[in-house]
C-alpha cells in the first residue's frame, strides 16, 4: 500500500498542495477542496474513482502509475470531464454525470426517463409522461427499476415516495411497513393527481 502511494506522489511531484495518503483496503487517496480521487490496486491494475462534492463522477482503469498522477491532478485541478477524458481515455463517465457537472441533471434524467419508457420500462409509460408534464412533479428527481421513485432533488438520496406498475396503465404506492398496504391505487391520471395532492400538502406551495 505505501508503495503504490509513494509511486503515485513521486509521479505526482511537488506540483499541488495536496499528495495521496493510503485509506483502508488498500486504496489511495488524493484530495483537494471537493473533488477527490481513490486508487485501488488490483493485482498490477489500478481501479480509480474521481469524486465531486461527494459524488462519483467518473471511473477508469489503467496500469501506469505516471498516467494515474497525471489524470488525478488534472481532476483536483478543476479538469472537466469531456477535457480529462480527451487526455486520459481510460477515464469513463455517463451522461447523467456529465449533466451533474452542466448543472442540468434535473432536465437529462426527466428526458432519460421518457427515453426509457419508450423501451425496456414502458410500464411507466403514462405516468412518467403525465408526470413530465406537471410542474409540481417535474421538480422532483425521478429513478427507474422495478418502480418509480421520486426523490426531493437531484443531490438527495431520500425517496418521497415509489410507485409500482402493478398492471399496464394501473399503479400502486404501498403504505411503509412489514406487512405493506396499498396507500393509493389507480390510473396513471389519478396517480398524479395524488402525487401532486401529497407533494403540495408537504411544501406548502
Amino acid at each position: 500500500m505505501h508503495d503504490l502511494v509513494g509511486a503515485l506522489n513521486e509521479a505526482l511531484g511537488r506540483r499541488l498542495p495536496a499528495a495521496f495518503r493510503p485509506g483502508s483496503a488498500g486504496v489511495a487517496y488524493l484530495t483537494l477542496a471537493d473533488r477527490s480521487v481513490s486508487v485501488l490496486d488490483l493485482d498490477g491494475t489500478y481501479s480509480l474513482s474521481f469524486g465531486w462534492r461527494g459524488r462519483q463522477q467518473a471511473h477508469g482503469s489503467v496500469s501506469d502509475p505516471a498516467a494515474i498522477a497525471d489524470a488525478a491532478r488534472r481532476w483536483v485541478e478543476g479538469a472537466g470531464l469531456e477535457s480529462l477524458a480527451a487526455a486520459h481515455p481510460f477515464v469513463k463517465y455517463s451522461g447523467l454525470q456529465l449533466a451533474y457537472e452542466r448543472g442540468n441533471a434535473l432536465d437529462y434524467q426527466w428526458a432519460a426517463l421518457l427515453e426509457a419508457v419508450d423501451g425496456d420500462y414502458s410500464s411507466f409509460r403514462e405516468l412518467a409522461v403525465l408526470a413530465s408534464q406537471n410542474e409540481v412533479l417535474r421538480r422532483l428527481f425521478p429513478q427507474w427499476g422495478h418502480r418509480l421513485a421520486l426523490f426531493p432533488d437531484e443531490f438527495s438520496d431520500r425517496i418521497l415516495v415509489a410507485v409500482f406498475a402493478h398492471r399496464p396503465g394501473w399503479y400502486v404506492v404501498y403504505a411503509p411497513g412489514d406487512d405493506p398496504s396499498v396507500e393509493f391505487e389507480g390510473a396513471a391520471d389519478r396517480m398524479v393527481d395524488y402525487l401532486v395532492t401529497r407533494f403540495r400538502d408537504q411544501t406548502g406551495s
